[in-house]
């Protein structure tokens, strides 16, 4: 390590075995940071762990391992990080994915809108009582990677889980949408703490999505392989809103963000969503809080 800023400071990223989480990981070990990756699959887990370690001299790097299929396994998965964590400094919900065809959990939901959007909401609530231990040292920060699909379509609050019209880029835009939005009414409850969230498109990366979304993003990922940027490039934003002490990171403020700067979200992106959305995911994530 040449460069400690972040000495001290607890970092919690989700997602960290692979892609932009684990290059993200990476860097703010590489800062000094203390990190706690989160993975689903232990063995490849304990692999990011080792060449974190061994990459950064950094040995304040830790696995914990929950399926963001189940909101039971995130729940527990939490209790663990909030024995081992009086503070957490940044918590990083950049865990997601893509599925080729509707399936549901066994807690009875859509896995996509619990994989990438209930099992972070959650997630971060029961880490809020810590979150705020380090808001009265210094600025917290929590970031959720979002998507440029989130323009794909509207959310239906009568059908949140896609029971009807069900396609891999409709479920896979709507949970990218759902963590734009929850970036942005989390800061409106935070207001008066010192706490600043945000959202970001990474755009389109070389990492391992494009092979679980079914036949069409394998396909997609084949043509526009030799154009997508290389996860250092897609976790560029990441790193920067979960780190920098630039004006313009620092004061996100539940901003949408790409290449650094604030980018353009779809118009049906609307605060009046983002406060029935806070509301609807409460109510499906209350029986694991």
């Amino acid at each position: 390590m040449t460069d400690a800023v972040l000495s001290g400071k607890n970092y919690v990223v989700t997602g960290a075995n692979s892609g932009i989480g684990l290059f993200a990981a990476r860097r703010f070990a590489g800062l000094g940071a203390n990190v706690a990756l989160v993975c689903r699959n232990e063995e490849r887990g304990r692999a990011a762990v080792a060449e974190i370690v061994a990459t950064t001299g950094n040995e304040n790097v830790s696995l914990y391992l929950a399926d963001f299929s189940s909101l039971a396994s995130v729940s527990e998965m939490a209790d663990k990080l909030l024995l081992d964590f009086p503070k957490i400094d940044v918590l990083c919900n950049n865990a997601g994915g893509a599925n080729g065809s509707r399936t549901v959990t066994d807690e009875g939901l859509e896995t996509t809108l619990v994989t990438n959007h209930l099992s972070g909401f959650l997630l971060t609530k029961k880490l809020l009582p810590v979150i705020l231990n380090a808001a009265d040292e210094g600025l917290v920060r929590i970031v959720f990677t979002s998507s440029y699909g989130h323009f794909n379509s509207a959310l239906d609050f009568e059908d949140l889980g896609l029971e009807q019209g069900y396609s891999t880029l409709k479920a896979y835009g709507r949970s990218k949408l759902m963590n734009l939005l929850t970036a942005r009414e989390l800061q409106n409850h935070l207001a008066e703490k010192n706490v600043v969230t945000s959202s970001f498109h990474p755009g389109a990366v070389r990492t391992p999505i494009w092979g679980k979304g079914g036949a069409l993003a394998r396909i997609l990922g084949l043509v526009i392989y030799p154009f997508m940027k290389s996860t250092e490039q897609g976790s560029d934003t990441f790193i920067w809103l979960a780190s920098s002490q630039d004006k313009a990171s620092t004061g996100a403020q539940g901003q949408y963000f790409y290449e650094r700067k604030r980018a353009e979200i779809a118009k049906f992106a609307t605060d009046e969503d983002a406060r029935r959305l806070w509301q609807a995911s409460e109510e499906l994530v209350a029986a694991y809080c």
